[in-house]
């Protein structure tokens, strides 16, 4: 099981371990999309799925991607809220695409290719329910080589930085 905080490393040195190199797309990836693209592709690491060439699901594997949630965007909501203040004009349309929980699973599915279903639950208890909606697609997807990436992910605004939940596990049936 991967989790976050990895002592003295930063989310960019770990993407950069992890996959060879930044994602085109990682400047302009807000802190929940970063954790969950680092974090679940750790879990894939980990279990041996990833195919070394291009750091994507292997071949002949389908994944899901599920993730809880106790405050989903909130983060970029208040960061694109405050573009908002001088008038609609000042809207950050770079900030606007991460009002959505689900985007940083988008950015993680599309990294490692993975096509079943991904979506975002909001929990008072992300971690247990993202495993328990992920064991029932389990349950409803037929084929064998069916895995499921679960977890709980926070991105929790303060003063003195934002406070990162990201935690994930694969589950199989």
């Amino acid at each position: 099981m991967a989790q976050d905080n990895t002592p003295g490393v930063s989310r960019e040195e770990q993407a950069k371990k992890l996959l060879g190199a930044l994602p085109e797309r990682w400047g302009r990836m807000d802190m929940m999309s970063r954790s969950a693209l680092v974090e679940v592709g750790q879990v894939l690491h980990d279990a041996g799925l990833l195919a070394e060439t291009n750091a994507a699901l292997q071949p002949g594997w389908t994944s899901g991607l599920i993730v809880g949630s106790r405050r989903g965007s909130l983060a970029s909501d208040l960061e694109y809220a405050e573009t908002v203040k001088d008038g609609p004009g000042m809207a950050s349309p770079h900030l606007f695409s991460y009002t959505l929980p689900n985007i940083a699973l988008a950015e993680a599915a599309i990294q490692y290719q993975l096509t079943g279903p991904a979506f975002v639950l909001m929990s008072e208890q992300p971690f247990e329910d993202a495993v328990q909606e992920a064991v029932y697609w389990l349950s409803e997807l037929q084929g064998g080589n069916t895995i499921m990436v679960a977890g709980a992910l926070d991105v929790i605004p303060g003063p003195d930085g934002d406070a990162i939940t990201a935690k994930f596990k694969l589950v199989q049936s």
